[in-house]
């Protein structure tokens, strides 16, 4: 969402930048950090965020926005992904797929950026065709608009056709190695017999390498988008990050898709840390700027001129354990578009009452309306595990929240 924002004011908060804490405010205006650091006075207005830690949102590297209707499909653990579709593909969850199907893309779209925004994610890399319902000023987050994708060298043989230009601003994305046998660590050479490991590759999961295999990667200049919770469901393994780390690949996190197994990118961030291969120091730095740089996106920050893209939590540790409750503020661009409610209420949004594992939260009243009416309107959205622990409540129920007062967004 893009829409121009007001000025806020956030007061008492602890700003982490580069690893380090430190108290202070941040001003927004216009979608940027304006001003951040020192000490702002009630006069200056906004909010009294209590000694909540402000962070950069979440950076996605890698999505499958329109899979945000599915389930996790098929009986894991596989050896790849081929032999995951062919199980899928025999007809055992064939309703499954047809309930998640029954929702028109532009709504599965719109649930993909939903699941991220509550996730406390600003910025998605999708991979699939590009859909003019991501560029909507109403979509939850921001999406990369500017990129090129092949599914895998297994589905896609022609991978050159789909490699357009070697402009490293603009991304091409392909699965790769995603599994444990022969076939998957064959993978990254016939990206190379291809002329397609190029400085703008982004090589999504890398399960399967040989030996040599992290080191050719860094010496094209190509990354790697993490996916450990996805692959960790369906293959019981993932990238050997401490690998490609040492060799100096760019690596960012990715959550893949709830048919996947995955939840969201705060869950994938969890698992990443679960690992214990990455201190969190720099497991934070990798899901916000560096994931970013992987994917091209757009990475908030907490310094003047970033754009403001912004998280506030309640607790550090419960955040990196994955836990959607820590959440107490999303800012896209500048919006507030979901949090508690007595910070929605100070900084003078419209929000609707939802409950998010059990916490009160507040979401944006445009993006409620939308999501409540698609998830009435979808029994079979229950069995999607994101949205396990969301409630709406009801317009027409007397007792739930009233709109607050006071100016739009």
């Amino acid at each position: 969402m893009v829409k121009r924002a007001p000025r806020r004011v956030l007061r008492g908060a602890r700003l982490w930048s580069d690893g380090t804490l430190s108290a202070g405010h941040v001003v927004t205006e216009g979608g940027r950090v304006v001003a951040a650091g020192g000490l702002a006075g009630e006069s200056e207005g906004g909010v009294d965020l209590a000694g909540r830690v402000v962070l950069p949102g979440l950076v996605n590297a890698h999505d499958h926005l329109d899979f945000s209707t599915f389930p996790p499909l098929g009986r894991p653990p596989y050896p790849s992904a081929y032999v995951w579709a062919a199980d899928v593909g025999c007809g055992r969850d064939d309703l499954a797929v047809a309930a998640a199907l029954a929702v028109p893309l532009p709504d599965r779209l719109f649930l993909g950026g939903l699941r991220n925004l509550l996730a406390g994610a600003t910025a998605v890399a999708h991979h699939g065709p590009y859909h003019r319902a991501l560029a909507r000023p109403d979509f939850p987050v921001r999406v990369l608009a500017r990129y090129q994708f092949a599914h895998s060298p297994g589905v896609t043989p022609a991978l050159r056709r789909t490699y357009r230009t070697t402009d490293r601003r603009i991304p091409w994305m392909v699965h790769a190695g995603e599994g444990t046998d022969d076939r998957c660590r064959r993978e990254l050479r016939a990206l190379e017999q291809a002329n397609v490991l190029r400085q703008n590759t982004v090589i999504i999961h890398a399960i399967a390498l040989g030996d040599g295999d992290a080191q050719r990667i860094a010496a094209a200049k190509a990354c790697v988008v993490w996916c450990p919770e996805a692959n960790r469901h369906l293959y019981g393994a993932t990238a050997d990050v401490a690998a490609l780390r040492a060799a100096g690949v760019r690596i960012g996190l990715g959550s893949d898709s709830p048919v996947s197994g995955a939840r969201d990118p705060l869950s994938n961030l969890a698992a990443a840390r679960a690992t214990g291969v990455v201190a969190d120091d720099d497991l934070v730095e990798m899901a916000t700027s560096g994931s970013a740089e992987v994917a091209r996106l757009i990475a908030g920050g907490t310094e003047a001129g970033r754009p403001a893209d912004l998280v506030a939590i309640d607790s550090m540790e419960a955040w990196l354990a994955g836990d959607r409750r820590a959440l107490a503020l999303v800012m896209v661009g500048g919006r507030p578009l979901y949090g508690a409610p007595p910070l929605l209420d100070a900084l003078g949004v419209l929000w609707r009452p939802v409950t998010v594992d059990g916490a009160a939260r507040g979401l944006d009243a445009e993006l409620a309306r939308r999501a409540r009416g698609l998830v009435r309107g979808h029994p079979a959205l229950a069995a999607v595990r994101w949205l396990g622990g969301l409630a709406f409540d009801s317009e027409d129920d007397p007792s739930g929240s009233p709109l607050p007062e006071g100016p739009p967004p």
